[in-house]
């Protein structure tokens, strides 16, 4: 069975430490982007233990919905002087699942790993419940060295950055050669059934094509600041009835369901983080052009997107910065390291050079500062104030910043 998935390296290394520890290792992440296939190669590289693995989405385990059957079913499974592993996939399908784990992580029955396709699946109110025990780990759709990976495999030979920007990094359209058509309609299907199930059921959403213009509303706005109040406005220009509350709600709901990534301001002088100013992103590039239509005119949008997610995907906190009121695009925080990023398709300006070389320029620390262009061209190179100016490809393959 392994030998017909490919590994995802990045996130077996983030788990290993963990492996044994006593803690529930969380993985959460948008539903189809592989969280499903990492437990089960995980489950297939335990040999020695024995493996209880429950995917509440099958029907063979529908009659487990209630968690006092759930618990009485993994009790059940148990095996003496062996070691025990629980794996359950999408938990929050469970109700009052954390009392399950709870329990569990109390009696030491099992080394126990868990997916959840909900971003509020480890709240305050359910890291109370655990006590703290628990590790988590975020998991992205494909980055563009992982689709490099997936396209040596099982595609013929193709420009791997333009289908990654086009079709997005959603597994199942790395694994077969199919039109860009069929990728987008793919990518619908995945959002469809997140708005349906993981929002409109979840949270009781009546009026569900607000849901969706609110969302393609944002999706719209990649590398712009945006707004509840903002949204709202729009909304209401198309003649739709809704409230400021309303929108902030529905908001709330894509975030969740890991539709969509906020990136709040920091502020470089204060060195604080401003809560009123924020961008958001999409969580894959698909999700946008399978509803939107691919847009060339976007591109830096796009590449900013890219660049958001793929620092995410490296482990750094990611942030919009802003410097005495000018915008640097993304500032990116690792144990106590920090990338400035400048994302532009091209130059064509001296007033567009001034702002992406400029606003780097006016830092008056060490980091490392880029800007980042599809094809640099003249620009390549390091200036003489330091700033590193690279392609997008090349960016996305440098190992270290």
């Amino acid at each position: 069975m392994e030998d017909s998935l490919v590994s995802r390296d990045r996130y077996f290394a983030e788990i290993e430490p963990y492996v044994g520890n006593g803690n529930a290792k969380v993985i959460t992440g948008i539903r189809r982007c592989g969280k499903s296939t990492l437990l089960e190669i995980c489950r297939h590289r335990l040999t020695d233990a024995n493996v209880v693995y429950i995917n509440t989405e099958l029907h063979e385990f529908s009659s487990l919905g209630d968690w006092e059957k759930l618990l009485s079913y993994i009790e059940s499974e148990y095996r003496q002087g062996i070691d025990n592993v629980l794996i359950v996939d999408e938990i929050q399908n469970i109700e009052k699942w954390e009392l399950i784990i709870c329990d569990l992580i109390a009696r030491k029955m099992f080394d126990i790993y868990l997916t959840g396709s909900n971003a509020n699946l480890l709240s305050s109110e359910y890291s109370t419940h655990l006590g703290g025990r628990f590790n988590r780990i975020r998991m992205l759709p494909l980055s563009y060295e992982e689709c490099k990976v997936f396209a040596e495999r099982f595609l013929s030979k193709k420009d791997v950055l333009d289908r990654y920007m086009r079709v997005g990094g959603f597994p199942i359209l790395w694994i077969s050669d199919v039109p860009e058509r069929s990728c987008m309609q793919t990518v619908r299907d995945i959002t469809e059934v997140i708005l349906s199930k993981d929002i409109e059921q979840r949270f009781n959403i009546r009026n569900h094509v607000l849901l969706r213009d609110i969302y393609c509303t944002i999706l719209s706005t990649i590398g712009s600041y945006v707004s509840s109040n903002n949204i709202y406005f729009i909304i209401r220009s198309t003649g739709s009835k809704t409230t400021v509350d309303t929108v902030n709600e529905y908001i709330g709901h894509l975030e969740a369901a890991n539709l969509i990534i906020r990136a709040n301001v920091f502020n470089l002088k204060g060195r604080r983080t401003l809560e009123n100013k924020h961008k958001y992103y999409a969580t894959d590039l698909g999700l946008k052009h399978s509803l939107l239509g691919y847009r060339p005119e976007d591109i830096s949008g796009h590449m900013e997107n890219i660049l958001f997610i793929e620092l995410m995907y490296r482990g750094y906190e990611v942030y919009v910065g802003d410097y005495n009121g000018k915008e640097i695009d993304l500032v990116a925080i690792k144990d106590g390291s920090r990338l400035y990023i400048q994302a532009c398709s091209s130059i064509d300006s001296q007033k567009t050079f001034d702002r992406e070389f400029g606003n780097l320029a006016k830092i008056p620390d060490s980091f490392p500062k880029y800007v980042v262009m599809m094809e640099p061209g003249a620009y390549r190179g390091v200036t003489d104030t330091g700033i590193i100016c690279c392609s997008l490809v090349e960016f996305l393959e440098k190992e270290n910043y």
